[in-house]
């Protein structure tokens, strides 16, 4: 059996608006015949990691559409961080494997980490989408399921990095993916940066074998 024998079954996806745009630095004239200056680096540029499995299947995971904008807290506190994310998750599996390919996910997500927690429990609050709800203490006991994460709540401690994941899509083919665009994150009771850095992570199974690919974004600040 092929990639596209296994069962066709996947999880929804809720997506909200907002956007937040990048600014890439370009290149200027430093004097009379000198040439342009490179372009400095899109720190939010699409990134892809490729591995062959023990199988002979090719799988890649792609992050894309990445942005990471911090506004001001509505509360104006200093202790208080807010932004928006927004982030597309991609697994594709390619070649002519040996075993067949019995399930395959694709994660996608954010993680989240203060330098120090000036409480007695630090509130992180994420929404992706309306109806969506998840609580969780740390370690995180739970993943998000179908419906896009929803006010999700850990307590961090001074060190600690805090792995969100916004969603998981089930591989049922070559590829698949999820987006999640203009998602909204607030930590609340931190002392210092609040980082953040996305991440997607692919993983599928044949009877054999199970492999694991993982891509990452560079890390911003809140």
């Amino acid at each position: 059996m092929g990639v596209g024998g296994f069962a066709r079954c996947g999880y929804g996806r809720v997506a909200v608006s907002g956007v937040a745009a990048a600014t890439i630095a370009v290149g200027v004239l430093t004097g009379a015949g000198a040439g342009p200056v490179a372009a400095a680096p899109d720190s939010f540029g699409d990134r892809s990691v490729s591995k062959v499995t023990e199988d002979g299947w090719r799988v890649t995971a792609v992050k894309a559409k990445e942005r990471v904008r911090s506004v001001a807290p509505l509360n104006q506190s200093p202790w208080t961080r807010e932004g928006f994310l927004s982030l597309r998750g991609e697994g594709r599996i390619s070649g002519a494997g040996t075993v067949a390919v019995s399930a395959g996910t694709v994660r996608a997500g954010f993680q989240i980490g203060c330098n120090t927690d000036v409480t007695s429990g630090l509130t992180l609050g994420v929404t992706a989408g309306p109806t969506a709800q998840m609580s969780i203490s740390w370690p995180p006991a739970l993943i998000v399921g179908a419906q896009a994460s929803g006010n999700v709540s850990t307590t961090l401690k001074p060190g600690t990095i805090a792995d969100i994941a916004f969603g998981v899509k089930k591989l049922a083919g070559p590829r698949a993916g999820l987006t999640v665009d203009g998602v909204h994150v607030k930590v609340d009771g931190c002392l210092g940066p609040v980082a953040v850095r996305s991440y997607v992570t692919v993983a599928i199974s044949t009877p054999v074998n199970d492999n694991t690919v993982n891509v990452y974004g560079t890390p911003h600040y809140l």
